[in-house]
């Protein structure tokens, strides 16, 4: 009976969390994928958002949205109560940095098995360096955020 009850929790649970979560769209970060889950915008104006946004940076206020090409006053009231400036749902607004370190992580890796192979097996120090490297991209990428 306890495993019954646990299993139509998560169950429910995995059907309305989504939809919780698409209440809020954080519109600074949200990729357009995620932005065109919103009431009235398309896959067209979600890309304009992005493209918008990427060209003059982060929206100061709401009603920003309304300076991007095709957003005007009526799909701005549509969308306003499910859109914010610093909460809600921005998956793959990340991606860009997960990809580039990804990137960088297989020249690091190459670099620190040349080193390791150069000195007979003591390259240690050298892949000390990929970590440090990758360290300070994630400090960086953070000091970008603020």
């Amino acid at each position: 009976m306890k495993k019954a009850i646990f299993a139509a929790t998560v169950i429910f649970s995995l059907f309305t969390a989504p939809a919780v979560m698409a209440e809020m769209v954080n519109i600074n970060k949200a990729d357009a994928a995620t932005l065109d889950t919103l009431d009235g915008i398309g896959e067209k104006k979600a890309e304009a958002i992005v493209a918008y946004r990427s060209e003059h940076g982060e929206f100061k206020t709401l009603e920003d949205l309304m300076e991007v090409p095709g957003i005007g006053e009526g799909i701005y009231k549509k969308i306003e109560q499910g859109i914010s400036l610093t909460d809600g749902a921005t998956p793959v607004s990340d991606e860009p940095a997960k990809e580039q370190s990804a990137k960088a992580e297989p020249k690091a890796d190459d670099t620190a098995k040349g080193a390791a192979g150069e000195t007979g097996g003591q390259g240690k120090e050298a892949g000390a360096t990929p970590k440090t490297e990758k360290a300070d991209g994630k400090q960086a990428t953070k000091a970008d955020k603020s």
